[in-house]
């Protein structure tokens, strides 16, 4: 069962129900394997072969290790635009105060700690 609170997206494609998610080690495959900062993962999902292996990464947390071509058949089950949006789905999940920005990447600043009493 999917966790929404720990950023699982789940999804079904070539008969079978898969589990897309972008926790720590995700994120850091991505920088590694990729060469890329995270940070800069929108614009580079134009490429096929960079959204493939994107996915690719986000599916090892629950399906173990899977190569980039059982990655692409799941996405040409599903279609790109489709593989695409559960991608941005799975990003929001894993970043989800990024997610309440103001919409041109801005976060609200952290609200100071308090001891929770009012007076």
């Amino acid at each position: 069962m999917a966790n929404a609170i720990k950023g699982e997206v789940p999804f079904t494609a070539a008969g079978g129900s898969f589990m897309l998610l972008y926790d720590f080690n995700a994120l850091c495959t991505i920088e590694q394997d990729l060469e890329i900062d995270v940070a800069d993962i929108g614009s580079k999902l134009s490429s096929a072969s960079m959204l493939r292996s994107v996915f690719r990464i986000g599916l090892e947390a629950h399906h173990g290790a899977m190569s980039d071509i059982e990655a692409g058949r799941l996405i040409h089950d599903l279609g790109v635009e489709q593989a695409g949006e559960i991608i941005g789905k799975a990003f929001k999940a894993a970043f989800p105060d990024a997610a309440k920005g103001d919409g041109e990447g801005n976060v609200p600043a952290p609200k100071k700690p308090g001891t929770g009493r009012k007076r």
